[in-house]
């Protein structure tokens, strides 16, 4: 048969994501303060969804959850009623100014500028000669405004750089020795890399001496205007809560995977009474349908959420009932296959819900550890090392700290085997210094 070219028909299978499906892979993904978004802009654009109890505002969702009893004391969340931090570093800086009644105008107002012009952390970033000029003042007098701006509190406001900035802090110390004085002018890369011995043999002094020295730079404040620092704080809400009760442990799942969400009833009966309206019926009719379809998308968000939770609890209930350490090693292809589900459904599953534990708040994702294989055949999680790690440098004695080679001997003498490269790599991740730092003389 020669080749040539020619118009055929075949029927071929194929998988195609229509709207619906997307919208509903969509929703699975969304995390609480999303979907709570998504609620509301639904609410807004469709008039037959209705919240139950709501009064008919949209715009009131609150999240709270499912309880199986109600709270009889104690109703008042004490956190609630703590005042919030709201005094900027520049409104603190000038009521101190302020205070100060015999400074001449031009000075005055060029100390303001310079307030005005520091940063987050409290550094003065523009020069002197800079300011100088903008201010149209001698630097002679620049240099005294500064010297009033550094007075104030926190010390170490007004700095250009970091020496600075520790030293304005060890001039307001009563007992603090010259020795860390000396340290902060001419020593910080030393100290950074915690060269005592090099230290104690150029300035002739005990290694004793120079361990309090740096002890005493390592209480000051690099960034003192940070506590200043107003952030929005975005806050986590639990997509479920996992709680011990007796000797079983419970899921329970957050309100806002339904928020109370219905269709009005009294728009079904205007379609119903309204079916001889061809345009109203037609109208009403599509608003019903997409509603019904929204909120069967949440219900089987719900669901899924809830059978993927039960899941992680029963393949690490060791970790619920006894802490970070009995975190097992564990796949979404586990999961998945536990319930009959794909693995991309349990992934937009857990990714970006939290669980409250008993333990504290965690991710889904959390429960899905990496495994390092153990001499006896199982396995244990990075979690469990971890912990391990932090419990023995806890326990260590601070003038023979562990070395990362020694804590890979202990793991091994536990069946663990593991390089003293990862064991750094977890140590850092723990936030802890190297033994060398660690070592207290």
């Amino acid at each position: 048969m020669r080749p040539g070219y020619g118009m055929f028909q075949q029927q071929t299978t194929k998988m195609q994501i229509t709207p619906q499906l997307r919208k509903a892979i969509t929703i699975l993904k969304l995390s609480t303060p999303e979907l709570l978004e998504v609620i509301q802009q639904e609410v807004t654009e469709n008039p037959v969804l209705e919240i139950a109890g709501n009064n008919g505002d949209a715009h009131n969702l609150t999240p709270t959850f499912f309880h199986r009893a109600r709270r009889t004391d104690h109703d008042n969340d004490p956190l609630l009623n703590i005042a919030s931090n709201e005094i900027s570093l520049e409104r603190h800086l000038k009521e101190q100014l302020g205070f100060i009644k015999k400074i001449p105008p031009p000075i005055r107002r060029t100390v303001s500028f310079m307030i005005g012009n520091l940063d987050h952390n409290g550094y003065l970033r523009s020069t002197l000669p800079e300011i100088s000029e903008v201010c149209k003042l001698e630097l002679a007098q620049v240099e005294r405004a500064l010297r009033i701006l550094q007075s104030f509190e926190p010390r170490g406001i007004g700095a250009r750089d970091l020496r600075e900035c520790l030293l304005l802090q060890v001039q307001s110390l009563a007992d603090c020795f010259p020795l860390v004085s000396i340290l902060i002018r001419k020593h910080l890369n030393d100290i950074a890399s915690y060269h005592l011995h090099k230290l104690s043999t150029l300035l002739q002094v005990s290694t004793q001496e120079i361990q309090a020295a740096i002890d005493v730079i390592k209480g000051l404040n690099p960034r003192p205007g940070a506590a200043f620092y107003i952030e929005t704080v975005h806050y986590i809400i639990p997509e479920v809560i996992i709680e011990k009760a007796g000797d079983q442990l419970v899921v329970l799942l957050h309100q806002a995977a339904s928020s109370g969400l219905s269709v009005s009833g009294y728009y079904e009966r205007m379609a119903i009474e309204n079916s001889d309206n061809n345009e109203l019926n037609r109208f009403l009719t599509g608003k019903l349908h997409a509603a019904k379809f929204f909120l069967k998308c949440l219900e089987q968000r719900r669901r899924t959420i809830f059978r993927v939770t039960q899941a992680i609890v029963e393949e690490q209930s060791e970790f619920f009932w006894h802490g970070n350490a009995h975190l097992k090693p564990m796949t979404l292809k586990q999961i998945a296959e536990k319930l009959g589900v794909h693995e991309s459904t349990v992934s937009r599953a857990t990714a970006g819900k939290y669980a409250q534990t008993p333990w504290g708040i965690y991710e889904l994702k959390y429960f899905f550890p990496s495994g390092l294989q153990m001499d006896i055949g199982d396995s244990a999680s990075s979690e469990h090392v971890k912990s391990r790690i932090k419990t023995w440098i806890s326990e260590e004695n601070p003038r023979k700290p562990y070395s990362d080679q020694k804590l890979a001997d202990l793991l091994k003498e536990e069946g663990i085997s593991i390089s003293r490269r990862t064991i750094t790599k977890y140590r850092e991740e723990l936030g802890i210094s190297s033994s060398v730092r660690r070592k207290r003389i």
